[in-house]
């Protein structure tokens, strides 16, 4: 079994093929060809908190396994065995592989449910998953512009700058939400927001928003407010039973008489033209982001084709 630690995944395989595996994925789960079970999380009485994303794609079955207590301890180890032998492959441990495929399912829902005139964006939120959703959009559109809010001014005007330097777009931090709204395509919020950053009344017929924030019925999350979930025509998930599984805020809102279930599609189905995504330039989408272990097995299989062969990767 090859053994990877502390190795930004991305180093090993691009932003533009990690898309491009996680939207396979998508696929194959909604054709019938992977398997995908629900998040799963035990939380303990000290805040620590263990989670499980498992699933089976294209030869490899294995599981997404994440430690984390406020963030400030926090590590994540992802595991791919042989679905033919049932030997293990390869181990990640600590490997980023979490931001990068989460930024490249942000990237493959703005391929399919944002303007393909999208130029302006704004981001919510300054850390880690933040600016691999915005390096995902930039992958698939043409962005022009940046705009950031971050409730701590030096964590937005560093943001800014790493936009500027790492991706080479023009970036600028904003006061606050609705500043950075003013005039984006995109909306992006990567927070762990126990209530909404922005009020919905600020989106523009258009708009696109992408929000990854997903807890459960014990750790609560909620970046959106029912007014953007309200005025989307087109609400999109990675998967409906993670939703219910977890009971995040999109569960919520359909219990609250919000949202009704027949109005959310699976980016999955989107992808295969089987549910509608944007049907009209003024129309406003939402994607709501769940991780699934799919998305880990995808990427992680990726990198592992990259470097099986390798004589300078650690064997245990």
């Amino acid at each position: 079994m090859l053994f990877i630690k502390e190795t930004p995944v991305e180093t090993i395989i691009p932003m533009a093929q990690a898309i491009e595996a996680v939207e396979e994925s998508l696929a194959e789960t909604s054709r019938g060809n992977a398997v995908v079970l629900p998040r799963r999380r035990i939380h303990h009485a000290n805040r620590m908190l263990f989670g499980v994303l498992p699933g089976s794609f294209k030869g490899a079955m294995g599981a997404y396994l994440q430690t984390d207590r406020d963030r400030a301890i926090h590590h994540e180890t992802v595991i791919l065995y042989s679905v033919d032998t049932g030997e293990p492959l390869i181990m990640f441990q600590d490997c980023a592989i979490n931001e990068l495929r989460t930024g490249a399912a942000g990237g493959v829902g703005a391929k399919y449910l944002a303007s393909p005139h999208a130029a302006r964006v704004a981001v919510i939120g300054s850390e880690k998953h933040a600016f691999t959703q915005l390096q995902a959009v930039c992958t698939v559109r043409s962005i022009e512009t940046v705009t950031v809010f971050s409730p701590t001014p030096a964590h937005r005007l560093r943001f800014a700058d790493r936009v500027r330097a790492g991706l080479e777009v023009e970036a600028a931090a904003a006061d606050s939400a609705e500043a950075a709204l003013e005039g984006a395509d995109i909306v992006i919020t990567a927070t762990n927001a126990q209530s909404p950053v922005f009020e919905g009344r600020s989106l523009r017929p258009g708009m696109h928003v992408t929000s990854i924030a997903n807890g459960d019925k014990t750790r609560v999350r909620e970046e959106i407010d029912h007014d953007t979930i309200r005025q989307a025509a087109c609400v999109c998930v990675t998967s409906k039973a993670t939703v219910q599984a977890n009971e995040s805020d999109l569960f919520r809102a359909v219990r609250d008489g919000v949202l009704n279930w027949d109005k959310v599609s699976e980016l999955g189905d989107v992808i295969l033209g089987n549910a509608p995504g944007r049907t009209a330039p003024n129309e406003i989408t939402l994607f709501k982001l769940q991780g699934l272990g799919i998305m880990d097995l995808a990427v992680g299989s990726r990198a592992y084709e990259a470097l099986k062969d390798s004589g300078s990767v650690q064997r245990i």
